[in-house]
C-alpha cells in the first residue's frame, strides 16, 4: 500500500513515531495496523482523496510542540517528572554521552545524529558537558561497533573527545527514572575508575561495581596473596588486565600494551613464578584482575 500511496502523494514519508510538527500545510496519518506514521503535503490531497486516506488512516492534528519543547518533555521524563513522550509500552534504552561542547555546534550535533543513525535516535542535550541518545527497540539494534564509528565520526567532524555509556532496553512503564539514574551512576564510576575507556556498559562497569562490595579483609587477603608478593608491579598487573579484558587471546593485549607478544608470554610467566597463580586459567586470572583493580583504587 506504501508504495502505492508514494506515486499518488510523491511528498508522502514514513516515520516510525509521531512527528512534531507545527506546519499546517502538512498531513500526518497514523496506520495502526502497522503502527507508523504518514505525512502528507496539503497541497497534493485533493478533497476527495483527504476523505479515502481519513476512513483508511486515523488523522493527527499537529502538535505544534518544537524540537526544544520535545526534549524539555524527554528531560522530565527521565528526571520522573513527566509522562514518556512515546507510547507508554515502548521498549527504549538510553545511550549517555559526555563530552564538552559549544552551545552553537549543538544544532550540528543534532544534524550529524540524524545523518548517522536516520529516525532511530533522538539527541536530547541535559547540559552543555552531557546529553543522551534515546533509541526505541525495533527490528534492527545498534551495536558496539556502530557506536564507535560514530565516536569516531564526531570526533573527526568536531574535534571533541566522546565517551559513552550504552544502557540496556527496559519498557518505558516500569520505573525508568531509578533505571536511569542507576545506569548514570555506572557511568560515572567507569569515567572515574578507568579513564582510558570509550565506550560502557554493565559489563564494563560491573567489575568496579563488584570490588567495592568486596570486604576489606577478602581486599587484605588479595594484597597479601597477589600485590606484596609482584611488589605492586604496575606492568605486571597490567599485563594480567588486559589479558582478561580481552578474552585470554593474547596477540589482541600484547597490542594494546604497545608489547611484542614474547613480552607479554614473559610477563606472565613471571607473575606467576612470584605469585603460583596461573593466570592462563579463568580461576587464576579471575583473582590477578580483581588485584589488578584493587591496587588501581588504592
Amino acid at each position: 500500500m506504501s508504495t502505492n500511496l508514494a506515486i499518488l502523494f510523491p511528498s508522502i514519508e514514513l516515520l516510525p513515531e509521531c512527528p512534531i510538527l507545527n506546519e499546517t500545510h502538512t498531513y500526518i496519518f497514523h496506520n495502526e495496523n502497522s503502527n507508523c506514521w504518514m505525512t502528507i503535503d496539503k497541497n497534493e490531497v485533493s478533497d476527495r482523496e483527504y476523505a479515502l486516506l481519513c476512513s483508511l488512516f486515523r488523522e493527527v492534528k499537529p502538535t505544534g510542540l518544537t524540537n526544544e519543547s520535545l526534549s524539555e518533555k524527554w528531560i522530565e521524563f527521565l528526571h520522573d517528572k513527566g509522562p514518556v513522550p512515546l507510547k507508554e509500552d515502548t521498549e527504549i534504552r538510553i545511550i549517555q554521552l559526555h563530552f564538552k561542547v559549544e552551545e552553537e555546534i549543538e544544532s550540528h550535533l543534532e544534524e550529524a545524529v540524524k545523518l548517522f543513525f536516520d529516525d532511530a535516535m533522538r539527541l536530547v542535550f541535559i547540559s552543555s558537558e552531557d546529553a543522551v541518545l534515546i533509541e526505541e527497540k525495533s527490528s534492527y539494534i545498534h551495536t558496539l561497533d556502530d557506536f564507535s564509528s560514530f565516536i569516531v565520526a564526531l570526533e573527526s567532524d568536531f574535534f571533541i573527545k566522546v565517551k559513552m555509556y550504552v544502557g540496556k532496553f527496559h519498557p518505558t512503564t516500569m520505573p525508568f527514572y531509578s533505571h536511569f539514574i542507576t545506569e548514570k551512576e555506572w557511568f560515572f564510576k567507569g569515567l572515574s575508575r578507568n579513564r582510558a575507556e570509550r565506550i560502557y556498559s554493565m559489563e564494563k562497569t560491573f567489575p568496579f561495581t563488584l570490588i567495592d562490595q568486596i570486604s576489606e579483609e577478602m581486599k587484605q587477603m588479595i594484597h597479601k596473596e597477589v600485590l606484596e608478593p609482584i611488589e605492586y608491579d604496575i606492568e605486571l598487573l597490567q599485563s594480567v588486565q588486559f589479558l582478561f579484558e580481552n578474552g585470554f587471546n593474547a596477540s589482541v593485549a600484547a597490542k594494546k600494551l604497545h608489547v611484542h607478544r614474547n613480552t607479554l608470554q614473559y610477563r606472565l610467566t613471571k607473575f606467576q613464578d612470584m605469585t603460583e597463580i596461573n593466570v592462563r586459567n579463568f580461576d587464576g586470572a579471575l583473582v590477578a584482575y580483581c588485584a589488578s583493580l584493587i591496587a588501581t583504587e588504592r
